[in-house]
């Protein structure tokens, strides 16, 4: 059986990622085969077609994490998924396809109540929430939570996971018009200028960041006393979807260096997280996978801010790194 697949053979524009046609192998003895409906799109996959994602493989390679589909086949090892069942997936790259093969440990079953497209806006966006909120940070009723992110597809989650426990969340725009957006979540809503002129605004127990540079430091400043901020990446560094080598290098010059002894000062904690690294270790990939279970306790609700065919991959990405979206972004294979 052939299938269809978007490869990044060169860093640049979203335009210059093609279309290939693979064929598809048979499962190994402890693995799944797919067929995808539709595909997550993340932050990261725009970094690594700017070259800008250290963990990306060489190139030509298969962008994309996270997928949904139905199962197709399973190796004779496969136990607790069948051939027929609608299932979510972690891809660890190869997820822009329109069928994957898996290890069974990367595949679960589509949770009750999702269907499958608010499925693929899952695996990446919740891993990363529950790693934050709930490894890291330990967070408890109470806690007053800031996340930068407030309006992409881990945000969205975090808002409602951090609810949930009784955390009392603030979510940051750039986009005054999303501000609405943010406050339907449940949480306070300002727009980043509105939040650093108002220097009231501080005594928080958790801060999410995402763009990563002199924010870190301006928002670690807001944390109260034993507050944390824990960093997701570098956003920062690009605009508009295109490699610009003056906002790399400000970002990298204006990341602060943080000195052990002046925490003692502060008493707050500095942590940054890549959630795909931790999803490497089978330990750790079997316990938040058990973690979904607690998918529909939270009654989260992930947000499809819009669907793209997959063949307008190039229109996806600029979708997205123009700052348009509210939530997750796909790619569906008809």
């Amino acid at each position: 059986m052939a299938y269809q697949s978007i490869q990044i053979e060169k860093y640049g524009p979203a335009t210059d990622m093609h279309f290939h046609t693979l064929d598809a192998r048979e499962p190994g003895e402890d693995e799944v085969a797919i067929d995808v409906a539709y595909s997550g799109i993340n932050f990261a996959d725009i970094q690594m077609r700017l070259g800008l994602y250290p963990d990306a493989p060489k190139k030509p390679f298969i962008p994309g994490y996270e997928v949904s589909g139905k199962v197709t086949a399973v190796g004779k090892g496969v136990v607790g998924v069948k051939k027929g069942d609608d299932v979510i997936a972690g891809t660890y790259f190869g997820g822009y396809a329109s069928h994957v093969t898996l290890p069974v440990r990367q595949v679960f079953k589509l949770p009750e109540g999702i269907d499958l497209e608010a499925g693929a806006a899952l695996p990446v966006n919740y891993f990363t929430a529950q790693l934050a909120l709930f490894e890291m940070a330990r967070i408890r009723k109470g806690d007053r939570i800031l996340i930068e992110p407030a309006t992409g597809g881990v945000g969205v989650l975090a808002i409602q996971m951090a609810r949930f426990v009784g955390a009392e969340v603030t979510g940051l725009t750039t986009s005054p018009h999303k501000k609405a957006f943010i406050e339907e979540l449940g949480a306070k809503a300002y727009t980043v200028d509105e939040f650093k002129a108002d220097k009231s605004l501080a005594g928080y127990d958790l801060v999410i960041n995402s763009s990563g540079g002199i924010a870190i430091e301006w928002q670690r400043q807001r944390l109260g006393m034993t507050g944390r901020i824990i960093c997701l990446g570098m956003s920062s560094m690009t605009k508009n979807g295109k490699r610009n080598y003056v906002k790399i290098a400000s970002a990298l010059l204006r990341t602060p260096r943080i000195s052990v002894l002046k925490l003692f000062d502060a008493n707050t904690g500095v942590y940054a997280l890549n959630a795909l690294n931790i999803l490497r270790d089978p330990v750790w990939a079997e316990k938040l996978t058990s973690s979904m279970s607690e998918i529909q306790a939270m009654h989260l609700k992930p947000h499809v801010g819009k669907v793209f065919d997959a063949t307008d991959v190039a229109a996806a990405h600029a979708f997205l790194e123009t700052k348009q979206a509210t939530g997750k972004v796909l790619l569906h294979w008809s």
